[in-house]
């Protein structure tokens, strides 16, 4: 009798121990489980996150690559001009409208060059040969002379003080007078020379004009010159319309632009 109760004691042991290891084992799948599952999408999380940065990093640099392309393109246009004629003066500032991109084609040496130009969408190389095919906005020439006496003829200076008065402000007095269907209303700033030309047909009136570009370059610095002629033709809407020319030593600078604030800003720009 004893040692059946003593078997049925040591049964009942071995089944409690076998329940209590079939329940840890459970937990401890069931844990492992649950770890697994915590660890592979923190790191699905985590590998989204780095994919979404590097996307953001990678369009943060086209966007800034794209800017940086854009300024760089027209620096360089002045930077291959510098570099192409090192030993003259030449514009560091041409107005070709907004949102264009200042291109250039160029003719001729140091001793007797002619630039032309551009506004455009997209950026060339200097003397890309498409430009033969666009509308110049503006023009530089330099040429050098034998003589001082040459180069100064070559400004042609117009002054003319007849005419009916007129105040232009700033203590700036014109001139204006008729002729040939235009009227001219010239004026002196120091050693430069200025005329408006209005076609009377279209009804222009050149004292507007005239104030603006007086009023300007209180503000603003020319080159000082020998001698030098500013001359802006209403009538005109090419780059033409206004011509800036001026005489130093023996060699002559000139430059152009359809619009008048735009052509002084140019010279202003090569004030050294």
């Amino acid at each position: 009798m004893k040692k059946e109760v003593g078997l049925l004691m040591t049964l009942l042991t071995v089944g409690v121990l076998a329940a209590c290891s079939s329940g840890d084992t459970d937990e401890t799948q069931t844990s492992t489980s649950t770890s697994e599952q915590i660890s592979t999408q923190t790191s699905e999380s985590m590998t989204t996150d780095s994919t979404s940065t590097e996307m953001s990093s990678v369009s943060s640099d086209m966007d800034s690559d794209s800017g940086e392309d854009t300024a760089t393109g027209e620096a360089s246009v002045f930077d291959q001009l510098a570099k192409n004629f090192p030993n003259i003066t030449l514009p560091a500032k041409v107005p070709v409208g907004e949102d264009k991109i200042v291109n250039a084609a160029t003719d001729g040496d140091e001793n007797d060059l002619s630039i032309l130009y551009y506004g455009l969408d997209t950026q060339l190389a200097v003397n890309d040969t498409t430009l033969n095919n666009e509308t110049a906005i503006a023009g530089y020439k330099t040429k050098v002379y034998d003589a001082t006496e040459d180069a100064a003829a070559a400004v042609n200076v117009t002054a003319d003080e007849g005419g009916q008065a007129v105040d232009l402000g700033h203590g700036i007095t014109g001139h204006s007078q008729g002729a040939a269907g235009s009227t001219y209303l010239s004026w002196q700033e120091g050693n430069w020379s200025l005329t408006v030309r209005a076609v009377n047909q279209d009804q222009q009136d050149p004292t507007g004009q005239a104030k603006e570009v007086v009023a300007y370059l209180e503000e603003h610095m020319l080159p000082v010159p020998d001698v030098g002629q500013i001359t802006i033709d209403m009538g005109q809407d090419d780059y033409l319309a206004t011509t800036v020319v001026w005489q130093e030593d023996d060699r002559v600078y000139t430059v152009e632009h359809q619009e008048a604030i735009s052509a002084l800003e140019m010279a202003v720009s090569m004030n050294q």
